[in-house]
């Protein structure tokens, strides 16, 4: 019996639909869980939130520049513990979202599917690349 085009077709969209549903699925994991009430006092927060912002002030291109727009580091100090509690807490979280990026193991992902994708383009268009 014959293969006819459009079986041949719809076999390819149905392997490329795999595909785009498989690489859709990757859902990043989630944890949950109660938070004790001992540790969401005002001053844990403040404790965390203040963490925050120093880890991104240890940063040598932040505190470069501090420096260059004339901010020491007693000023910068002195100026964040003016900060009220929910302020500090809005810069901190601020901060979380501004992260530069993902670390090599977005990357590498990232790099890897690009890869995939195009293997599967290749392989569904019956394409195939020869180096001489």
């Amino acid at each position: 019996m014959p293969v006819r085009m459009t079986d041949v077709l719809l076999r390819r969209i149905a392997i490329l639909l795999v595909f785009s549903m498989a690489s859709i699925s990757f859902v990043p994991p989630l944890e949950a869980a109660f938070v004790p009430s001992g540790e969401s006092s005002p001053t844990h927060l403040r404790l965390e939130d203040m963490s925050t912002v120093q880890k991104i002030l240890e940063h040598k291109l932040v505190r470069e520049r501090l420096k260059a727009l004339g901010y020491g580091e007693a000023e910068v100090k002195d100026r964040l513990d003016q900060l009220s509690d929910n302020e500090l807490h809005r810069f901190a979280t601020q901060l979380d979202t501004l992260a530069p990026g993902g670390g090599a193991g977005t990357v590498i992902f990232g790099i890897l599917f690009i890869v995939a994708i195009v293997l599967a383009i290749l392989y569904l268009t019956g394409k195939r690349i020869v180096i001489k």
